[in-house]
């Protein structure tokens, strides 16, 4: 190509008609031309021949990007996607150019050389020149959400207000502290402490508050003392691990764990909260998994979050009720030294939200306030008929069915058998079964025929379509436990047939059954709630907060924080007897009321006799709701301000307590001293009033 100068070209050159051309001929007023695109392209060949002559980056054949090669050294450069799990383009430290980046697009675990690095997918790992690190994701930092706000209730951080109550707990709330060398509580055994059915293992959940001053061998609460009686125990063992252990009762050595793989070492000297839960187990359907892989139902938690832990079973065949007591403070031989408060029991496995809510300081709502307080709320008897199960919609109930007329090989089952062809619900209802807000368990056994045209599964639940408990579809022609948990809008208990997953179907020939027993419907929820402030000095008790009022005795505890004797008001209900006989007294009146105030109690009360009774012998006042010091100076007298109605008296009557008994003497003084007032004192129409104080144990 020639060469054209722009000096060359005259100023008094013809117009062209067009921009389309360009005068290049070499010529003064030439009249060769050159295409402007063949220009353009000349002039791009020029530039890609020799980028570096004018400072120009070529972009790529085919894909139309700068190459990476053109790119400042010191910037920085994306290069795709990068599988964390399987690190996937292999990163290491060492290699790579100072920049470079990657977006994680698959989760996963890498060690890359400086340690493993844990990565979720929105990450970027990116080369500083020697190591790869990891830039969170800004989503993940809010756990996916939008805004701050979002993210603090997504991750359950704390509010101000409840970073506030928190603090305030761990400076003002008064703590159980243990000497690490004699130190213990001890409540006495109740069946409600054995998670356990007979059959599966029940899930359940323990949670505390600690300062551990020495963590090795720190116990927070067990059901396992030496006594061959082993169940449940939850503690720091002799390497500073968490631990939750579940045994077989009576031989240690079978078990089932799940933990902590890293030590718990550098919470010496500090609050933390921690937690164990449990989703049950056993050989059964409602179980959530079998006795061998019991550990995987466990999980364990650091200021309400989850810690990575490992599980082991050996030879874990579910546990046995027992009759050990609940230590708290203590590990087989081993006292905890340091401080414990808010320990609390669960008959359920609580959620990880629920768990973050306790650590924080909050309970947990109304429907857990009563859990475990009644026991079973209902256990089915269906051996002589339906048992209440009389709300019949379009089936027919009958109980009573033995293996004979059903085949299934059971006795006393409840059947339920479609009489209605249309499509539409089939139920029947219990009025009763439930406590409205109560959170409960339903557990029942099922036999569903493979023959059924129609029926294949059951709900359990207290509507139709709301509240439901269990909706289950189980293998047929067998019997299957099923179970599930709620919190009951009402009190009426209902069993639907399900076809195919629903309650509306139609069963033509209008003759499908469903066999059931074995229904338990159980409370669910604090099962016992043992805080600090309720830890009387004055007695060495320390009082349940939930419904159940267990009752915990200290040994060399002391209480920091705050030491305050326990208040506390109540009724209770005073009645007589006659030389230890009550045979034929009724009454007409039995009021009592009491306040305490650590170990003294000022009671009151009025007892009034419509018939004395038939026994003999001396008077006798009973139903104290405390048991009295056992000591000389237990025996305390108490004023009675009015008498009427009784007989042969020879001056006002006086009281006294006795020791080590919740029961009342009553006197007649006169001038030789005192004697015990009798029957023979009494008539049908006896009232007598008491009011005064006694120290109690």
């Amino acid at each position: 190509m020639s060469t054209t100068r722009i000096k060359d070209i005259s100023k008094t050159t013809t117009d062209l008609a067009s921009d389309t051309y360009g005068v290049f001929d070499g010529a003064t007023n030439g009249t060769q031309k050159m295409a402007r695109n063949d220009m353009y392209a000349d002039w791009a060949a020029a530039y890609v021949a020799a980028p570096t002559t004018y400072k120009l980056a070529p972009l790529n054949s085919g894909t139309n990007k700068i190459d990476a090669t053109y790119l400042p050294v010191s910037g920085d450069t994306p290069k795709g996607e990068w599988n964390a799990s399987s690190n996937s383009p292999a990163l290491a430290d060492g290699s790579g150019v100072a920049g470079d980046y990657y977006d994680v697009t698959t989760a996963g675990t890498q060690n890359l050389g400086s340690g493993p690095i844990i990565f979720t997918v929105g990450d970027v790992v990116k080369y500083n020149g020697s190591t790869w690190f990891k830039i969170d994701s800004v989503a993940n930092i809010l756990d996916g959400s939008a805004t701050a706000a979002d993210g603090r209730s997504a991750l359950s951080v704390n509010s101000i207000d409840e970073d506030a109550q928190a603090n305030a707990l761990k400076v003002t709330a008064p703590a159980l502290y243990f000497n690490g060398t004699s130190s213990v509580v001890t409540v006495a055994h109740d069946d409600k402490f054995s998670f356990t059915d007979g059959v599966d293992d029940l899930p359940f959940t323990v949670s505390a508050w600690v300062k551990m001053e020495d963590a090795s061998s720190f116990g927070i609460v067990t059901k396992y003392v030496n006594s061959g009686q082993y169940e449940w125990a939850f503690w720091v063992d002799g390497s500073d691990k968490l631990v939750f252990r579940l045994t077989e009762n009576t031989d240690i050595g079978d078990y089932s764990q799940i933990k902590s793989d890293a030590t718990v070492t550098a919470y010496e000297g500090q609050w933390v909260h921690v937690a164990a839960s449990y989703a049950g187990a056993g050989p059964t359907a409602a179980s959530g998994n079998d006795f061998s892989a019991a550990a995987s139902g466990m999980a364990l938690y650091i200021n309400g979050s989850a810690i990575a832990a490992t599980g082991s079973n050996v030879d874990y065949p579910g546990m046995t009720a027992g009759s050990d007591p609940i230590i708290i403070g203590k590990i087989l031989g081993s006292f905890s030294e340091g401080s414990i408060r808010d320990c609390k029991i669960f008959n359920r496995e609580l959620t990880s939200a629920e768990i973050a809510q306790l650590a924080r300081g909050n309970d947990l709502g109304f429907s857990e306030e009563f859990g475990g307080a009644l026991g079973a709320v209902y256990t089915s008897n269906f051996s002589a008929g339906v048992d209440g199960f009389t709300g019949d919609v379009r089936l027919t109930s009958a109980g009573n069915i033995d293996d004979a007329t059903s085949g299934t090989g059971e006795d006393d089952a409840l059947r339920l058998t479609c009489t209605d062809t249309t499509n539409s619900t089939h139920y029947t209802t219990k009025a009763g079964a439930l406590l409205n807000g109560r959170r409960v368990r339903l557990s029942a056994r099922v036999y569903i025929p493979g023959s059924n045209s129609n029926v294949d599964g059951i709900r359990f639940g207290d509507t139709i379509t709301n509240n439901l408990f269990i909706s289950a579809t189980p293998a047929p022609d067998t019997w299957v436990t099923v179970s599930g948990e709620g919190v009951a809008g009402g009190q009426t208990a209902l069993i639907m047939l399900q076809s195919a997953g629903s309650v509306t179907f139609q069963d033509a020939g209008g003759d499908d059954v469903v066999y059931i027993k074995d229904i338990t419907i159980t409370e669910i929820g604090t099962l016992a709630d043992f805080r600090s402030e309720r830890y009387d000095t004055s007695t060495n008790k320390l009082y349940d907060l939930s419904d159940n009022a267990f009752v915990g005795t200290g040994t060399s505890v002391s209480l920091t924080g705050r030491e305050q004797p326990v208040y506390e008001t109540g009724t209770w209900t005073p009645s007589i007897t006659f030389g230890g006989g009550s045979t034929g007294i009724t009454y007409t009146t039995q009021e009592g009321y009491y306040t305490r105030i650590g170990e003294t109690v000022f009671i009151n009360c009025v007892i009034t006799v419509s018939n004395k009774g038939s026994d003999t012998g001396a008077f006798r006042l009973l139903g104290l709701p405390f048991t009295p010091k056992n000591t000389a100076a237990g025996q305390q007298g108490l004023h009675v301000p009015y008498a009427v109605n009784l007989a042969a008296l020879t001056s006002v009557p006086t009281a006294f307590v006795q020791t080590n008994t919740a029961e009342v003497f009553m006197y007649d003084w006169d001038t030789t001293g005192a004697s015990l007032i009798t029957d023979a004192n009494f008539t049908n129409t006896s009232q007598i009033r008491f009011s005064g104080t006694y120290q109690i144990q």
